[in-house]
């Protein structure tokens, strides 16, 4: 399912809920935000573990940021991932992972980085390169 379709179910299940509760409840501060603490925690716990990262790094926020304003970064998720999909970067067997070297580099990297540039390799005795 798409996140959009999942989260038209999950509305449409949260409304008919919602349906049982008492009118005085629904009107209490406290138990409105309760509720879309639930909320928020169960529509990421059912996600597919395409977003194990976004989920993780969300429900560590605090304060916890609406469902709503979820599904809108849920939705660039999954654009971005399709994007990677179709291109080929990441295989269809696990998608939510790609290793993506930084390119800022400390010090330290940027001599070992540099200092490949003047070794030989041991091999073919050209620069720029070592063997292994």
């Amino acid at each position: 399912m798409s996140i959009q379709e999942f989260y038209s179910a999950m509305t449409d299940l949260w409304d008919q809920l919602a349906l049982t509760k008492l009118a005085e409840l629904k009107a209490c501060g406290a138990y409105i935000e309760r509720r879309e603490q639930q909320r928020l925690v169960q529509f990421l716990t059912a996600l597919r573990s395409d977003f194990e990262g976004l989920k993780g790094s969300i429900l560590h926020r605090s304060p916890l940021p609406s469902v709503d304003s979820v599904v809108s970064e849920l939705l660039a998720e999954e654009i971005h991932l399709q994007s990677y999909s179709k291109k080929g970067i990441l295989s269809a067997s696990n998608p939510s992972v790609l290793a993506v070297p930084s390119k800022q580099f400390s010090n330290h990297q940027n001599k070992f980085y540099t200092r490949v540039g003047f070794d030989k390799c041991s091999f073919c005795k050209q620069k720029g390169h070592w063997k292994a």
